[in-house]
């Protein structure tokens, strides 16, 4: 038994030596190369993107998780984290005034331990709003770092000493950034940094004080993930546990987006990889029906040609997984360098699986496209061969299901997103479907209009309508691998550039709040006097969402999955216009005459009301300043939360309770040669609470910035895939093409001739190819643009125009170019070689 393995051993090695010789394995094997190196290149390339980017992020909580509450956080909690290998950090946050001689002002203080922060850096200068030097740690005892408009507003300097409670403090710097600066659009962020050792002996500390507490935790992803599976039973109602994605509405919906365009892009790489190795395995086991039929007839059983093509397989998977892996590195490699300076220096290592995908997709779509039609081999029939008889071994429909079905599961394997596999599945799928309609509008062409068109129109359309079957497959072949180039280069052109719209050059980087009513007159014409244009003013109020019809918020919220918090107050404010960022997506909003109908209306932000199940008519009691008021639901909005501009879950139709308790916010764009405003602001206005956004604006532009460069470059290498593929594709019809050009030539037809024929038959393909694929562009950008991305729609109309046309130019070009060897070779060859 074992000498029988190492016959066939042996025999499949030369099978297989034989088969590189002659050029047989060539397509394939590059095609299995390119399916390994391009996915590889992929994985690893966007794997580092994706991590550096979820570093960058992570600067925004200072850390990779934290655990935050309104009690001191247990000591046995960060115990278990030492124990686990997750380093920690804490922060102590409350309000005190501040004073230096005979000015003061309320503050918000940001006690830190000596390890803060754990991811990220602080920028400190000797000045305010002079050039900063990074450090990696806190003040020390004693010391205090004052944010930069807190030196105008208090007239202090470096030196200075200055009083927060009972003590004492040195400022021995101007703290000009923070990692973890950007929390809340509306709370206060820290004026002033201190040791967390001196908070006991400032005595601003009191039973009954509004205090923070937050444990910062750093370390690998699956530590992090075990320890929150921990504690996060433990958190009850004082504590909350947040991660890089949930710190901010604005920093998650970035990330979200970042992680899906590249996600995107490398489930289209998949398609391609798997339609590439189905081509040229196809074209293989095709070339080896003589090679069998002769095996056959020397005595080889069907059991050993079955066992033959499987060491074959197993011969060629090694081989391409092994070299396309090191190719892919290489590639990756290769990229990083030549993008140079547009990327970070460093930019973060990839994670372990990103290693293995690309080895994983080779080895499934090795078996799932290539063995079918290869297993098939060992049924062919010797006489079939000699009787040219039509082989139905390679069209088999359990062929084709398991080659969908690999698509979808190497698809959702690289993506783990259902709803992304599934866009693309339908795009592709209609698609398919096209292809029997369009094949009958095929022959109806040709018969009505083939007889107005030149002898050489007629003969490309005649070739079209003699291969129907074969053309069909082909216009199937063309239309999904298009579609899927437009799709990415429609998601470079439109999705991102409508994203980075989202964030213009002017997006509003500060905020003003608590601002009194009789003091909104004033505080506008002061920015008209410093040449500030403010975004709207809107009025603002705290309340809380009770009952949904009657029904208790805490019973709604134990069938409900939703993230948010529910418990805490929200920001409640009316207007009688929603924002530019907010869309109406069901229900209607009110006119300027329902301010004056008496009856309380309410618009709802769509996930806020999707958590608590309300829809368009719902009676909602919110609880306002000890008050219960109840209004009716008249819409519900989508909202653009990384948009920076101010927005609220709950939006009413004129004042509650006539504006009692009631401050107004506004936000305003700032150059860092107008932060001295700041400063004018605060002392006209020492009542006004400010926040300043520069830094949460320029981490998520940054963001945007990496992900575009990352689509750029991989869809560089999707489009060459994609080009390869079309030339395979092609590749696996020059049999039959040789045949036809060596009867036409022989019937008296010139090469000129046969070169316009082909000419003519790859451009009608190709617009007919087009045509499909930008119907399934336009199916899956409208899926994509609304349910994946969150943006609004938008239709691509020149589309229609430049993609059959840019179709039948580029297939026409490929397949002339390709074919060229079919009029080149002389018909007598072709014809021995039968």
């Amino acid at each position: 038994m074992k000498t029988s393995s190492l016959v066939r051993m042996r025999v499949a090695q030369k099978l297989l030596w034989r088969d590189w010789k002659s050029g047989e394995l060539n397509i394939l094997l590059a095609s299995l190369l390119l399916a390994v190196a391009t996915v590889t290149s992929i994985s690893l390339f966007t794997s580092r993107i994706h991590n550096s980017i979820n570093e960058e992020a992570s600067h925004f909580l200072a850390a990779d998780a934290k655990i935050s509450g309104s009690q001191i956080i247990p000591n046995n909690w960060r115990d278990e984290a030492l124990e686990a290998g997750i380093q920690t950090a804490h922060i102590t946050r409350f309000r005190a005034m501040t004073f230096f001689n005979d000015e003061m002002t309320l503050t918000q203080v940001k006690a830190v331990s000596d390890n803060y922060p754990l991811k990220g850096e602080l920028s400190i200068s000797d000045q305010p709003y002079q050039a900063s030097t990074q450090v990696a740690h806190g003040p020390r005892p004693g010391e205090a770092w004052l944010a930069p408009r807190l030196f105008g507003v208090l007239g202090v300097q470096p030196g200075d000493k200055v009083s927060i409670g009972d003590a004492d403090f040195t400022v021995s710097a101007s703290l000009n950034k923070e990692p973890d600066s950007g929390q809340s659009l509306f709370g206060v962020s820290p004026r002033v940094m201190i040791n967390i050792e001196d908070v006991e002996r400032t005595r601003s500390v009191q039973v009954g004080s509004r205090v923070g507490y937050d444990l910062l935790l750093k370390a690998d992803d699956q530590y992090i993930a075990n320890f929150k599976a921990l504690v996060e039973s433990q958190l009850g109602e004082h504590f909350r546990w947040t991660g890089i994605e949930s710190e901010n509405r604005g920093i998650g919906s970035a990330l979200s987006r970042a992680e899906r365009f590249l996600l995107l892009t490398g489930c289209l790489s998949v398609v391609l990889s798997g339609v590439a190795i189905a081509l040229a395995a196809r074209r293989y086991a095709k070339r080896q029906h003589n090679q069998v039929a002769i095996l056959k007839t020397l005595g080889t059983s069907p059991r050993n040609i079955l066992g033959l093509y499987s060491l074959h397989i197993l011969l060629i998977g090694l081989l391409s997984l092994i070299i396309g892996a090191f190719l892919g590195w290489f590639l990756h490699w290769g990229i990083i360098t030549a993008l140079g300076s547009l990327i970070p220096t460093e930019l973060a290592a990839p994670s372990l699986t990103a290693y293995s995908t690309g080895a994983i997709t080779g080895f499934i779509a090795l078996w799932a496209f290539a063995a079918p039609p290869i297993f098939s081999l060992h049924q062919v029939l010797p006489a079939s061969i000699l009787r040219e008889e039509k082989d139905q071994t390679l069209s088999a429909g359990w062929s084709g299901g398991i080659g969908a079905l690999a698509i979808l599961v190497l698809m959702f394997f690289y993506s783990r997103d259902i709803q992304l596999t599934l866009i693309v599945a339908a795009g592709v799928s209609a698609c398919l479907l096209g292809v029997g309609s369009l094949s009958a509008i095929l022959i109806l062409l040709t018969k009505k209009i083939g007889k107005k068109l030149s002898y050489t129109w007629r003969l490309g359309l005649s070739n079209l309508q003699r291969h129907q079957r074969f053309n069909a497959l082909q216009i199937m072949i063309f239309s999904v691998l298009l579609m899927l180039l437009f799709i990415l280069l429609t998601v470079r052109t439109t999705l991102i550039g409508q994203w980075q719209q989202q964030l213009p050059e002017n997006t509003p980087n500060h905020f003003a709040f608590n601002i009194f009513p009789e003091e909104t007159d004033a505080i506008k014409r002061f920015f008209d006097e410093q040449s500030i244009l403010p975004n709207p003013f809107y009025p603002m109020t705290r309340g809380r969402v009770i009952k949904v019809n009657d029904k208790e918020t805490s019973e709604i919220l134990k069938d409900s999955d939703s993230g948010i918090n529910y418990v805490r107050e929200l920001n409640l404010t009316w207007s009688l216009t929603p924002g530019e960022d907010n869309q109406i997506i069901a229900g209607e909003w009110w006119d300027d005459q329902t301010e004056t109908s008496g009856e309380l209306l309410v618009s709802a932000e769509e996930d806020y009301a999707a958590g608590l199940g309300i829809t368009i008519g719902d009676s909602i009691e919110f609880s306002v300043a000890g008050e219960k008021i109840t209004a009716r639901v008249s819409s519900i909005r989508s909202v653009q939360w990384d948009s920076m501009n101010p927005n609220f879950y709950m939006i009413f139709n004129q004042a509650i309770l006539n504006g009692v308790g009631a401050n107004w916010i506004t936000s305003f764009y700032l150059t860092p040669e107008q932060k001295p405003f700041l400063n004018k602001l605060s002392r006209s206005f020492p009542t006004v609470s400010l926040v300043e956004l520069d830094q949460t604006i320029g981490q998520i532009q940054s963001i945007i910035s990496k992900v575009s460069m990352a689509i750029e470059f991989i869809l560089f290498l999707v489009l060459a895939s994609g080009f390869l593929v079309l030339i395979t594709s092609i590749q696996a019809t020059l049999d039959v093409r040789f045949q036809e050009s060596a009867i036409f030539r022989t019937l008296g037809a010139n090469r000129k001739l046969v070169r316009k024929t082909l000419l003519i038959e790859f451009c009608t393909l190709g617009w007919l190819a087009g045509l499909l694929a930008t119907f399934g562009t336009e199916l899956c950008m409208y899926f994509l643009q609304t349910r994946v991305f969150s943006l609004d729609y938008t239709s691509q109309p020149l589309l229609w125009v430049w993609g059959p046309l840019l179709s039948a130019l580029l297939i026409g070009t490929i397949g002339w170019t390709s074919t060229r060897s079919v009029t080149n070779t002389p018909p007598l060859n072709v014809l021995r070689a039968i």
